[in-house]
């Protein structure tokens, strides 16, 4: 009588390549982006320093004319132009970024086998959803400029903004406890979702530099997860 011995060999996978795809594609976007956005505003409100996110966080009308130029001039429309044409792509890479928050909450919640990380995914779409809100604001302002009607466009530009910015920060700490029983390099992403977060409550109390800096730790921890989901492996048995 023979006996078959079956041969166990490891096998290693990318949990996360999906993501990694996506998050790859997010990089190339917003590199796009930075190359569309102007570098450079007529003025902006003190602490900041970057036109878009001073434009995100605006908030008077004053603040609006102060960025853009008080009166109509070659100057303002090409700003207003590279403004609209950045807000316009922006409309890719909302769907890019969201994606990856959706698809890296997902697998989060397969791996650990906990359907709380099923939130994240949730709340990705809602980010989604409020960054396009956010973008129709942003674009009706800079089309009634001349006649300076857009109040409203403002009030509700400023409800979008920190939907979207808040939901991203909530998504963070959704996930750390992820992160948390992770590797040492897993555990730092996971600090670095707590300081993005408490960064975003500190810029939500006191519009300042602070509001540059959490958008600048919002943009690490993006890059930080999608390196993640590129190199993270892990074994499995396979006979």
């Amino acid at each position: 009588m023979m006996r078959v011995h079956s041969v166990v060999r490891e096998e290693r996978m990318r949990p996360f390549k999906i993501s990694g795809f996506i998050g790859v594609a997010v990089i190339l976007m917003l590199v796009v982006l930075i190359f569309v956005f102007p570098p450079r505003a007529q003025s902006m409100v003190e602490g900041f320093f970057t036109p878009i996110i001073a434009y995100e966080f605006i908030q008077t009308k004053d603040e609006v004319y102060r960025l853009f130029g008080s009166e109509a001039s070659p100057e303002r429309e090409v700003l207003v132009r590279a403004m609209d044409r950045g807000n316009q792509l922006d409309f890719i890479y909302m769907v890019l970024y969201s994606a990856f928050l959706f698809t890296f909450s997902i697998r989060c919640s397969r791996e650990r086998g906990k359907k709380f990380f099923l939130l994240g995914a949730v709340i990705s779409i809602l980010v989604l959803v409020s960054d396009f809100c956010e973008n129709i604001q942003l674009l009706g302002i800079t089309s009634k400029l001349e006649t300076g009607g857009f109040e409203a466009e403002l009030m509700y530009l400023n409800i979008f903004t920190w939907l979207k910015w808040g939901g991203i920060a909530l998504i963070f700490l959704i996930l750390m406890p992820y992160f948390f029983k992770g590797s040492l390099v897993a555990k730092g992403i996971a600090l670095l979702g707590v300081i993005a977060s408490i960064l975003g409550l500190l810029a939500f109390i006191h519009r300042s530099v602070i509001n540059e800096i959490f958008a600048l730790s919002v943009g690490i921890m993006f890059f930080c997860m999608i390196l993640y989901s590129l190199l993270y492996r892990k074994s499995v048995s396979a006979s």
